[in-house]
């Protein structure tokens, strides 16, 4: 019998997210009859999973990250297949052991071919024979008994928690899970069903139940409802969402998993509640709110929360011609050492439309000062103030920003259309950019350039610093053709996704002239070389270089494939072969650097490198990087920490970069420049075990002992699963 795949079940997310995934996973198991497997993170403090479900259940499906890991490989995204048009089409990406793996965070999926009806019914059945903890169970049970008894249910979801107090969460902004206060007080007030209906608030936030409680009191707290004292925590927020479900009306922000998991799981009515407020009364609470920010910081529970109604003022300020009142309170809660970076990304967007170009280069140092703990946001803020520097006629310091914002999104839909057009205009070209084929290029264009130019750009158009005036590529094409330099190899990504598969029967459809037949070979045989298929790789390459000889990016995409050969002298040639047709190219002399280190010369890597870095055109923090591995690996530390340094002041959120550089700067000598690098680094990394160990010993060696016991006995608190914390702690104890 044909080896078949299975279901995988596995979504990086909180309660809510997790149930929802595992729910479709076995709906679809159960309506197809297939095999599936649960990988349940023991993370964001939900457990291993016999908390929730039965010891058999999880036994029986429940896998490893290493086992989860190996099955990725081999799996498709539920994405690329959802639109399978035949339950035929559906079950044969389970052929030859591939698998498909579900991470929907929200609702009840479903294929073309399917009945609705019996998707639901099928959906009902799981949720009903959800094998539960014995002891949740019965606590469901008993729930169900108190809920159901013939009395309207309403319930208010207000989520805090983790959006205004995780690091990570925290530094995205969450408009919709995430509603003002204000709101909800209206909503409520206007609301308040009589004595017939019970009304429920949920809340991840004591500090909210007990301000709700205290202005509504005959608002319920799920506390009131249920006795949980013999549930974990994790058992009780499970105990919420289910409880969530039985009512008859939820009333929450409009993206919540947890209270959209309880809607999909109970099917009762949903309704946003900020859709429910009247726009009179949304002003009125907004002035409030903007003043509140301004005049009455203290008011707010902590940063967190600051910045996510930051986004609410932004966005009405703007809209009512008060942009300079939100710079104002923005700015002003940043130099007092505000650290979110979707509001230091959000303030120098404003600034930069408000026309204050030097004020947004002033701020940047302030903003540096702390860190921006998200990439999308950090790119940003190097996109704005590229923009700035350009427009303040500080051209190469602007370019340097904007390579920097570049290399962190290149796909980003704003910063991808300034880079077309940069490069249209001559400002990047192959010096100091990445190269690929023009003719290539031409089948992609970039369909929404003239929304960017229009939403973003054209002070700079008007000021005749940007020009525009003919169609640029997406630069999309260049982030397939050069995975090594890029800030997240995205090969394994595309191909999980399906990307590269989709683009290979595109270009096998197709039917080119003579002359750009070579360049669609060369190309094809790219896109198969990153799905895996080497044999076609080889086979276009060579007929796109016996057609055409003297077009250099084919000889590097030939350099790449011998290279995953592991055939090195011959993906010299290739690559040399390359940098004579375009002496210019410094990207080629970059790939040459890769393949001389991972062939094992790292001198002459090292010297590639060096010289291409120093002649200061390159600015890719990526090359910077591999320039740093060749000089260290050739044994020339100074070189290393400098090419480390220069990097990552235009890439600083690489904790593993961060830590390298101070560990070279503390061989050398320089441990207050490797303490002064660490102190920054673990505001924002310290769940990194290398970065803690690596200042302990710092500490240790300086005879600071009990700094570096007690810092560790902080780290051991917030982060108890870091073993190698508390093993460092007890050595230290002995000492």
């Amino acid at each position: 019998m044909e080896d078949r795949g299975k279901l995988i079940a596995f979504r990086a997310d909180r309660m809510g997210g997790r149930l929802i995934a595992l729910l479709n996973t076995l709906r679809f198991a159960r309506s197809h009859d297939l095999p599936f497997v649960v990988h349940w993170r023991d993370s964001d403090g939900l457990g291993d999973g016999t908390e929730l479900f039965s010891q058999d259940f999880v036994r029986d499906h429940f896998i490893d990250k290493p086992s989860y890991q190996r099955m990725k490989g081999r799996a498709t995204a539920i994405g690329s297949v959802l639109q399978s048009p035949t339950r035929e089409a559906f079950l044969d990406h389970f052929k030859g052991g591939m698998h498909v793996l579900l991470d929907p965070p929200f609702d009840v999926l479903k294929m073309p071919f399917e009945d609705e009806a019996e998707v639901h019914r099928d959906f009902r059945a799981v949720v009903d024979d959800l094998p539960l903890n014995p002891v949740l169970a019965e606590h469901l049970d008993r729930l169900r008994g108190q809920l159901r008894d013939g009395r309207r249910t309403v319930a208010y979801h207000i989520r805090r928690g983790d959006l205004t107090s995780d690091m990570r969460a925290m530094n995205r902004a969450w408009p919709n899970k995430f509603v003002p206060d204000e709101f909800f007080e209206t909503h409520i007030r206007a609301n308040l069903e009589g004595s017939g209906t019970r009304t429920i608030l949920f809340s991840d936030n004591p500090s909210v139940l007990t301000r709700y409680t205290g202005m509504f009191p005959d608002l319920l707290t799920f506390a009131r409802v249920a006795d949980t004292s013999a549930l974990t925590e994790v058992q009780r927020d499970a105990l919420e969402l289910f409880a969530m479900s039985l009512s008859d009306l939820i009333v929450a922000p409009p993206s919540s998993a947890f209270s959209s998991t309880a809607r999909t799981i109970g099917g009762g009515e949903f309704r946003d509640v900020e859709s429910e407020i009247t726009p009179e009364a949304r002003h009125a609470a907004l002035d409030l709110l903007a003043s509140r920010l301004r005049d009455q910081p203290d008011l707010f529970a902590n940063e967190g929360e600051i910045g996510q109604y930051l986004v609410y003022a932004c966005d009405h300020l703007v809209k009512t011609g008060r942009r300079a009142e939100f710079i104002e309170i923005a700015a002003g809660h940043i130099r007092s050492g505000l650290n979110i970076a979707f509001v230091h990304a959000m303030t120098l967007r404003e600034m930069f439309f408000d026309g204050q170009y030097q004020a947004i280069c002033d701020l940047r140092p302030v903003i540096d000062r702390g860190f921006v703990a998200f990439q999308r946001s950090f790119a940003q803020v190097a996109l704005y103030h590229g923009l700035a520097l350009l427009m303040l006629g500080r051209q190469a310091e602007g370019l340097e920003q904007i390579v920097s914002a570049f290399w962190h999104e290149p796909v980003e839909g704003e910063i991808n259309a300034l880079a077309g057009l940069l490069r249209a205009q001559g400002d990047f070209d192959q010096t100091n950019f990445w190269v690929s084929d023009p003719e290539i290029e031409r089948l992609f264009p970039n369909r929404f350039v003239v929304d960017h130019v229009r939403t973003y750009y054209t002070p700079l158009v008007d000021a005749g610093v940007l020009e525009f005036d003919k169609m640029v590529p997406t630069n999309r094409v260049m982030v397939w053709e050069w995975p090594d330099f890029t800030r997240s190899d995205l090969r394994s990504h595309y191909k999980f996704r399906g990307h590269f598969r989709s683009i290979l029967r595109i270009l096998e459809r197709r039917v080119w002239s003579t002359n750009l037949k070579p360049h669609f070979d060369s190309f094809t045989g790219m896109i198969a070389l990153r799905e895996g298929d080497l044999d076609q790789a080889a086979r276009m390459m060579a007929m796109a270089i016996e057609a055409k000889p003297d077009i250099a990016i084919f000889h590097k995409r030939h350099a790449e494939l011998l290279l995953e050969q592991e055939r090195m002298p011959e993906a010299l040639a290739a690559i040399d072969r390359a940098i004579a047709l375009a002496p210019e190219a410094g990207i080629f002399r970059a790939m040459r650097g890769l393949i001389q280190l991972r062939a094992g010369d790292a001198a002459g890597a090292a010297d590639t490198l060096m010289a291409l870095m120093d002649q200061g055109a390159m600015r890719f923090p990526s090359v910077f990087f591999l320039a740093a591995d060749a000089a260290q690996a050739a044994g020339r530390p100074q070189d290393a920490e400098r090419m480390l340094d220069a990097g990552l002041r235009l890439a600083p959120l690489n904790w593993r970069r961060q830590c390298a550089l101070a560990q070279l700067r503390a061989d050398l000598g320089d441990v207050d420049g490797a303490r002064r690098v660490l102190d920054w680094t673990l505001q924002w990394a310290d769940d990194h075990p290398p970065l803690v160990m690596l200042n302990t010993d710092l500490l240790v060696g300086a005879g600071r002992l009990d700094d570096a016991r007690s810092r560790l006995e902080r780290l051991i608190r917030r982060y108890p699963d870091k073993q190698q914390y508390a093993r460092r702690h007890k050595k230290l104890a002995r000492l």
